[in-house]
């Protein structure tokens, strides 16, 4: 049997693994594959991209298979430290954490790679429209140890954002988070998200905010519902405040990230280099 040649990622993006059925070789147990999870290919597709080393064994039960890269532009990320395990950097807003849906190669992890070498991978993940700092692990025995950090909890994000003016404040705001519809909703229940808010500046006609959220928890979208549901929907977020649909940025920015090191327990405060503005 065919040994894995070329699974690695290519320019960044892993191959996607397929579970095989039995059959005569490795083009008959894909196409049987593809075609029972309703996919328009044919036979002589697959024995083509066998040909071209696009797809092979994996092991025994899995193949790899490669998909087509589309053709987007390289997007520079900014490093704001390194060292032999870990690099924190400056995400943009607009490219997701992860491949996700027709976007492939615009996503940190992708990028990361193509910059940095194929074993990067993320220790959390930042939303699509949100920039700021985004912590990735160089070195693939240490993933495991990091992405657990943030699992725990352990970590201390500080962001801020842009919204509306409002009188009163709160300094917190807890309420229980559950996924719907790719959205975070607030229903009944006990707690399990908690979000304190600080009011720092406002714009010259005292309509605008900045804010600072610290997040206490690390539920999907947390700050973003906490603030509509406080009353302050951060700028352009169309999906928790005024519009519809999902926006490719809003006014919030993963400014602060801080944690001692699992590793090595050095004290690490990493900060954004970029800053919010208030609109003219």
């Amino acid at each position: 049997m065919p040994r894995i040649s070329d699974s690695s990622p290519r320019r960044g993006v892993s191959p996607t693994l397929l579970r095989l059925p039995p059959g005569a070789d490795l083009a008959e147990q894909v196409f049987i594959a593809l075609a029972g999870k309703g996919a328009a290919v044919s036979r002589a597709d697959v024995v083509a991209a066998i040909g071209a080393g696009d797809i092979g064994y994996e092991n025994d039960e899995t193949a790899y298979i490669h998909r087509p890269i589309p053709d987007e532009a390289d997007i520079d990320l900014p490093v704001l430290l390194e060292n032999d395990r870990i690099i924190a950097v400056d995400k943009p807003a607009g490219i997701s954490s992860t491949p996700q849906g027709s976007f492939v190669a615009r996503s940190v992890l992708v990028q990361a790679r193509r910059q940095f070498g194929d074993k990067v991978t993320c220790a959390h993940r930042l939303d699509r429209a949100t920039s700021g700092v985004m912590l990735l692990v160089k070195d693939p025995a240490y993933r495991g140890t990091y992405q657990q950090m943030f699992e725990n909890e352990t970590a201390s994000k500080t962001y801020e954002f842009l919204a509306r003016a409002v009188a009163d404040v709160p300094r917190e705001r807890a309420s229980r988070l559950v996924a719907q519809g790719g959205q975070s909703l607030e229903v009944p229940g006990e707690p399990n998200a908690r979000t304190k808010f600080r009011l720092l500046d406002k714009d010259s006609s005292g309509t605008r905010g900045r804010y600072e959220a610290v997040p206490l928890t690390g539920k999907t979208h947390q700050i973003r519902v906490h603030a509509a549901g406080a009353g302050f929907a951060i700028l352009g977020d169309t999906l928790y405040g005024p519009g519809e649909g999902f926006p490719d940025r809003i006014e919030l920015l993963a400014q602060r990230l801080s944690f001692t090191d699992p590793v090595d327990e050095t004290s690490m405060d990493i900060l954004s280099k970029q800053e919010l503005s208030f609109p003219e």
